[in-house]
């Protein structure tokens, strides 16, 4: 379990709803906790820009480099 003062951080920021998902899918195949944010205003504004900017993923610092290292791996 986690502790509750651990600080929430954007990881990445995906241009679609269906990459940010497969990073999610990877990262909760590895038991690393996490969500995503911005999948339904991705749908009106599907470029990132300005005022958007694109599906994000939010991880717990201290799981920073972890997840680094998950998601640089290739398949």
């Amino acid at each position: 379990m986690t502790e509750p003062d651990q600080k929430i951080v954007v990881f990445a920021a995906y241009d679609t709803a269906v990459q940010a998902n497969l990073a999610k899918t990877k990262l909760d195949a590895y038991g690393v906790p996490c969500f995503l944010s911005g999948e339904n205003f991705n749908s009106l504004y599907p470029f990132r820009n300005e005022l958007f900017a694109g599906v994000q993923l939010h991880i717990f610092e201290a799981d920073w480099d972890r997840v680094r290292e998950i998601l640089e791996t290739e398949n």
